[in-house]
């Protein structure tokens, strides 16, 4: 590749700065929750690393991303879910306008294959929500992982455990998510250009995901006839099939 056309892609990326720029614009998509996108000047970054530090799983920090998989599953994307410690409820994200078909499940063996599996889904323009139960992903792998979202121009979400706060981290936003008295959750800012460190609002707590199984005692694909929709999500073990979006 010709040194003029690297150049022209380094400066056309929305994180590279220039002399005499006083500030770069990040590009956002709204969380469809006006309080939220307040509180991250305009909502879930794009072509960035979100990392979502949750205090333990299935407080409702899943209904925070409701709206951006319902966008990305409509616009014929792929969402992934990578190892998430619970089987994801088919029919309340039916319900919640979220097309099945366009969700897939995977779970990983290693942590070489956790993070290949993840940087393969940014790349081929998949929502990539991905959980680090398993691995503890390093500085050098988040940031694998930013520069992948910064070239395919998408978001992509991490889980990890507030015990993570004090660890350094490239992504772009850092959002400390916990329960904030029995009704409401507490999203505090850890990190994010223009926003001070430990802003925070309270946003009613949506549980309303279904039953919580573990993905080691319950089936993924199952049939629920509660709704007149397909429920069953897809389920991949193996890291050979390709993600089209």
């Amino acid at each position: 590749m010709p040194n003029t056309e690297i150049i022209t892609r380094l400066l056309t990326r929305h994180d590279t700065w220039r002399g005499q720029h006083q500030k770069t614009t990040q590009r956002t998509i709204s969380s469809g929750q006006d309080q939220v996108d307040q509180l991250l000047k305009g909502g879930w970054p794009t072509a960035s690393v979100t990392e979502l530090l949750v205090q333990y799983p299935g407080i409702g920090e899943l209904s925070l991303l409701l709206p951006i998989i319902k966008h990305y599953c409509q616009n014929n994307h792929l969402a992934v879910w990578l190892d998430p410690p619970y089987q994801p409820y088919a029919p309340a994200l039916a319900a919640a306008g979220i097309t099945l078909q366009k969700t897939l499940i995977v779970q990983s063996k290693s942590h070489r294959e956790w993070l290949w599996i993840a940087e393969q889904c940014i790349r081929n323009n998949a929502l990539l929500l991905a959980w680090t139960k398993k691995t503890t992903p390093s500085y050098t792998d988040i940031r694998k992982l930013q520069l992948a979202a910064a070239d395919s121009g998408h978001p992509a979400f991490l889980f990890t455990a507030t015990t993570q706060l004090s660890a350094s981290s490239p992504a772009t936003l850092r959002l400390e998510v916990d329960t904030g008295g029995e009704k409401n959750l507490r999203l505090c800012v850890r990190k994010l250009r223009g926003v001070a460190p430990g802003e925070q609002i309270l946003i009613p707590r949506d549980r309303d995901l279904g039953p919580q199984c573990s993905l080691t005692k319950l089936p993924v694909n199952s049939s629920h006839s509660a709704i007149s929709v397909p429920t069953d999500i897809p389920r991949s073990t193996t890291t050979s099939q390709r993600l089209n979006a």
